[in-house]
């Protein structure tokens, strides 16, 4: 299997993890020691990752009204997967907040070793203002 095929099949395996909250789902998809780089720091370990990724979701957005997220087809060159990528997320009595970015997985094999999302300066900076003026409004 092409790790691009790989990577989609993770993607699909957690939008369903996302939709059940059951993460196990998830775990064939990484190595033991993965790492996934993330602010306040990496989570490193298959485990970490995993809870990072689950709490991630916990903190922001299962605390929205809907997520919609628009993903492009993954590109690989050598062991490296990229996927651009558009999130629009709701909340009531606030405006649409849209974050961009793009998705690299290193893979060992058939299983990603490490996982980085890049945010696109412009959506990092409107995430910033729309926390800024509306995070109040998330419950966590």
């Amino acid at each position: 299997m092409a790790i691009t095929d790989r990577y989609q099949a993770y993607a699909d395996a957690f939008e369903e993890s996302y939709e059940d909250d059951d993460w196990t789902r998830i775990e064939p998809f990484f190595t033991e020691d993965a790492v996934y780089e993330g602010a306040p720091e990496d989570a490193r370990g298959r485990a970490a990752v995993l809870a990072k990724l689950k709490d991630g979701v916990d903190a922001f957005d299962r605390n929205m009204d809907s997520r919609t997220p628009d993903f492009q087809a993954p590109t690989a060159e050598g062991d490296t997967v990229s996927v651009n990528w558009k999130v629009t997320y709701t909340k009531a009595d606030c405006p649409d907040l849209v974050i961009t970015g793009q998705e690299i997985a290193v893979f060992e094999g058939d299983q990603i070793a490490h996982l980085r999302d890049v945010f696109d300066p412009a959506a990092e900076a409107a995430m910033g203002e729309w926390m800024e003026t509306h995070g109040s409004k998330l419950q966590s």
